[in-house]
């Protein structure tokens, strides 16, 4: 865990004398907390802990008036905005907390507190995941398996890894055409004149992924998941996309469709591709149903529907 906590502040966010660092945590990674507390201190920098229970954010959804979901945090923005760092630990105890709440709530608080997260991208900032029982079960491991699984992925040398993801993203640089087959897929994209952007652990860590995003309006073709997306604590099996023009014309799942339609119709800019990406880290070696290590697995590749990046040109 030290070590862990010793990435996080050295590497990935580059903690220095003078800093005020925000450390985010949610309900059983309070341990990663005060080691990345400790380690902060150490530096002559100035940390703050700032707690998310699962259960006080599902009762903010739950219990919130439809005209107060909206009311933008002014007192965490400044808090956010006066920081120079921000450490993101995942660490929930109930990964199912947020099933039962509309997902056009959490759309609408997301797009209301959108400028909260535009001064974290640009901060120093890096998201992490303590294990526990809860992303353990979701797994199918238990605590130690999957203790063992996390730290294979994150203790890793960063800056070896940089170097040979880099090259990856050399030649996507180079690339003009995307053809993606398989079963039941056969999608083309162009990705001429966009940049590939290297996850190297600065902002996620694990680390391990290179991804660019496609010109909005080449996207052509379907797309088959074999792999469910995982939204909001529910599962989204077997989905299938249809692209045409750059836009999602046909979307169907066989569990959870009314989620994908959600989600597409969240604003203009959910019915386009916004990534392509491929995973490089070879510590992730199964699917594990979180979103922070399953886009990273070695050898695959992840589509993700909606805004791109704008380091990527989109």
């Amino acid at each position: 865990m030290t070590s862990h906590a010793k990435i996080l502040v050295d590497y990935s966010t580059s903690v220095r004398e003078g800093d005020m660092v925000l450390i985010t945590v949610e309900d059983q990674g309070f341990d990663l907390a005060c080691e990345v507390y400790k380690e902060v201190s150490k530096r002559g920098a100035s940390p703050l802990i700032v707690a998310f229970p699962s259960e006080a954010t599902r009762g903010f959804y739950m219990e919130t008036p439809e005209e107060y979901i909206t009311v933008f945090p002014k007192h965490y923005y400044e808090l956010v905005k006066a920081s120079d760092v921000s450490i993101r630990i995942l660490s929930s105890s109930n990964t199912k907390a947020l099933s039962s709440v509309d997902p056009k709530r959490i759309s609408k608080r997301a797009l209301a507190t959108k400028a909260i997260s535009d001064v974290v991208l640009k901060k120093r900032w890096c998201v992490t995941l303590h294990p526990t029982q809860a992303y353990a079960q979701e797994a199918e491991m238990s605590l130690k398996e999957y203790q063992d699984f996390v730290y294979r992925s994150v203790l890793v040398d960063w800056e070896k890894e940089s170097i040979k993801m880099k090259r990856l993203k050399e030649v996507m640089d180079r690339t003009d055409e995307v053809r993606i087959v398989g079963e039941k897929t056969d999608l083309r994209m162009s990705i001429k004149g966009m940049k590939a952007v290297v996850d190297d652990a600065k902002n996620n860590l694990p680390g391990g992924e290179v991804f660019t995003a496609p010109i909005p309006e080449s996207v052509e073709g379907e797309v088959y998941f074999d792999l469910p997306a995982v939204k909001y604590g529910k599962e989204v099996t077997d989905v299938r996309l249809r692209f045409k023009g750059g836009e999602i014309v046909e979307a169907t799942a066989s569990k959870n469709q009314d989620l994908l339609r959600k989600i597409i119709e969240t604003d203009e800019g959910s019915r386009r591709l916004g990534e392509f990406g491929i995973g490089t880290n070879k510590g992730i070696d199964r699917f594990t149903k979180h979103i922070l290590f399953d886009e990273k697995m070695g050898n695959t590749f992840h589509l993700a529907i909606g805004r791109a990046y704008e380091e990527c040109g989109g």
